[in-house]
């Protein structure tokens, strides 16, 4: 009787070994949904290699297959390299991959029925003339496609230069081929949109695949992948698993967004699995981005990819004028909006013109204070403090969603003088309505794209023109084209400039970049307005250079050496052991426990422990959390030292929990 390795759902960083019945050695297939005894109860998993025989002595029989196989062998081995890359339990991979996990995968309605849309929707033509520098980059992706080999390509365009035109043509070239294109975008808003532009390009044969849509819906979509029936496929962070028989092409747009990176549970990152798929496929792949990571630059510097460069916008489009509205000059008070940008917004409503506003924060006040006492509300779970909603009207803690009633006065002294700071979207909402009373307004955060209809409808709204004002968070940022918009208003650049973490400027810089190349993209001139308290602060000063592309340059500059001298990507690999459980004293103690081990596994080779200590958030979902961060110039070396750490690891086996983060993008 031979055997099989298997992928169980559950947090094991390993394979299962179960004997297969003669029975059932016809079925039992690499990629075959299996159900097996599993401690004391039936589970359910994926069969991931066929052995001969095995060692062990007991070893428990598979019950059941479940149907013919979900994943290639291709996907097999992509799901396996997550798994050993990430260090990462193997279920857990599999199940990511899956749609809606393991659970009712196999016998899925939706995937029995799914059905090719049989109304005939007619293909636009390229009717869209391309620049010289858009020509030059599908004369440089088309050939690749079509005689195949793997090619990664960073596509560095400035916003509005064309960048999605490049993405269609280069999937074309994948259909020509007798082949599929993955295209992969960082928000579901952003899919959205993305869709219909692909739609009217290649007519029905294109499809969506993200976590926002229902189970039903995401199973059929995957079901028709996987029979070919879909030439693109457009999604958020897991269609990089999509199941896709003849994939030639991978595009990966806005690659340096942070949102790639799951940041919890199976911490892999899109943009780096989608790379290694091309990799592993022999296609070439494509990174776009108007303010690529400083990663995926230094690796064209290196020339492990081929750099394309869209330096201007098509038409001859004008780049929008960026001004700094100082808020220790020009504060805007007790409110959200400075007199410049007042002044632009009503100039805009009068010309019949649309203005879009970006605030990364939700709610209505960050937090609530009492000026009588100073005490906040806090979450009784989590150290942070609540925030004020006004729909519903609650205070919220936005990592575990604990609420509770908005107090009438201080819980503390009973005195009712409390100051609500820390403005939000639904804060600015209530004031734009109150100073423009005749404005249409629009909002789209994550509230609101929680909302049954979603992201969807509020951006169709806005792109109708049903929309004067469209106020949003990162959700609006990238991507999106509007060609009514004339004017773009950042509420507060300094949200997150100042975090504790290496990453911050950069990240602030591209957040700006992006939302500013929301305004001017039609045939009226576009411009900017960046509320901020640190104007000299080299991130927002090179977005306000007179010149974007000095800018650009003097802010790599200066971001890469700062970088070089500590040790930091893209000059060395990172990867954090992260500690966390219900008893602060034993996670403080496991994390000494785990520092010091790694240090004793370190020996001579030139890899560097720093801490233990406590995460910025040292409390989260009633759990304390440390960590310890390892830095070295090889990637390898880190996993093994991390892989040798998690072997021994023995909190786990208690209330204490140990999670490990391979090239996290944060390390607050």
């Amino acid at each position: 009787m031979s055997s099989a390795l298997l992928a169980l759902p559950v947090p094991v960083r390993q394979l299962f070994t179960y004997r297969v019945p003669e029975s059932l050695d016809g079925a039992a297939e690499p990629g075959a949904p299996v159900e097996v005894p599993f401690r004391g109860r039936s589970a359910r998993g994926v069969l991931v290699e066929r052995i001969g025989s095995t060692p062990l002595e007991r070893v428990r029989e598979v019950a059941r297959v479940l149907g013919a196989p979900l994943l290639s062998p291709h996907l097999l081995a992509l799901t396996r390299w997550v798994a050993e890359y990430y260090l990462a339990p193997p279920g857990e991979v599999i199940a990511a991959a899956l749609p809606g996990g393991h659970e009712g995968f196999a016998g899925s309605r939706a995937r029995r029925h799914a059905d090719e849309d049989r109304v005939l929707r007619m293909a636009f033509p390229e009717r869209i003339r391309l620049t010289p520098a858009q020509r030059d980059a599908v004369a440089a992706i088309e050939p690749a496609v079509a005689g195949g080999g793997f090619q990664p390509f960073l596509l560095h365009g400035v916003t509005a230069s064309g960048k999605t035109e490049v993405y269609m043509r280069a999937s074309r070239a994948a259909r020509e081929a007798g082949g599929q294109a993955l295209v992969l975008v960082p928000e579901v808003a952003l899919a959205s949109q993305v869709l219909q532009v692909f739609s009217r390009r290649f007519g029905g044969r294109v499809g969506m695949l993200h976590s926002y849509l229902p189970v039903g819906v995401r199973r059929k979509n995957w079901e028709l992948a996987r029979r070919g029936a879909l030439d693109v496929v457009i999604g958020a962070r897991s269609a990089v698993f999509a199941p896709l028989p003849a994939l030639k092409l991978v595009i990966v747009d806005e690659e340096h967004e942070p949102a790639y990176k799951q940041s919890e549970q199976l911490r892999y990152h899109g943009r780096d699995v989608a790379v290694q798929r091309a990799h592993m496929l022999g296609v070439p792949v494509v990174l776009g981005s108007a303010t690529p990571s400083l990663e995926s630059q230094a690796n064209a510097a290196r020339g492990k990819y081929r750099r394309l460069a869209l330096p201007e916008r098509v038409d001859g489009k004008a780049v929008p004028s960026v001004r700094v509205v100082d808020l220790r000059r020009e504060g805007a008070g007790p409110g959200v909006l400075s007199a410049p940008l007042r002044a632009a917004l009503a100039e805009r409503l009068e010309r019949k013109e649309q203005s879009l506003l970006w605030l990364n924060r939700r709610g209505h006040s960050h937090h609530v204070q009492c000026r009588g006492c100073g005490h906040t509300s806090e979450c009784p779970r989590c150290d942070i403090s609540l925030t004020l909603h006004v729909e519903p009207r609650s205070l919220r803690c936005h990592y575990c969603d604990h609420r509770e009633p908005v107090p009438a006065a201080c819980p503390k002294c009973q005195q009712p003088l409390l100051r609500f700071s820390g403005p939000g979207t639904q804060r600015a909402e209530r004031e734009l309505a109150a100073v423009f009373p005749g404005a249409r307004l629009l909002r789209l955060d994550l509230d609101v794209a929680r909302e049954k209809s979603g992201p969807g409808a509020v951006l169709a709204k806005f792109a109708r023109g049903e929309g004067d004002i469209l106020l949003g968070t990162q959700m609006i940022a990238k991507g999106l084209d509007f060609p009514r918009v004339t004017l773009v208003g950042v509420l507060d650049a300094d949200v997150a400039l100042h975090l504790p973490d290496f990453r911050a400027g950069e990240r602030t810089y591209q957040l700006l970049v992006q939302v500013a190349g929301r305004a001017g993209r039609g045939s009226t001139a576009g411009e900017v307005l960046v509320q901020t308290a640190t104007p000299e602060h080299p991130a927002i000063a090179a977005v306000a250079a007179q010149n974007p592309a000095d800018g650009e340059r003097a802010f790599r500059k200066r971001e890469l050496d700062e970088r070089r001298e500590a040790l930091y990507p893209p000059f060395a690999r990172l990867v954090t052991l992260l500690v966390d459980g219900p008893d602060a004293g034993e996670v403080e103690s496991a994390a000494g426990v785990l520092a010091e081990r790694a240090r004793s596994l370190v020996g001579e080779r030139a890899i560097t422990v720093l801490g233990p200590a406590p995460q910025a958030f040292a409390r989260l979902r009633s759990r304390h959390r440390w960590h310890v961060l390892l830095k070295g110039a090889s990637g390898g070396e880190l996993r093994e030292i991390a892989s040798a750490v998690l072997a021994e690891d023995r909190a786990g086996q208690g209330r204490t929990r140990v999670l490990v983060d391979v090239d996290p993008i944060e390390v607050l």
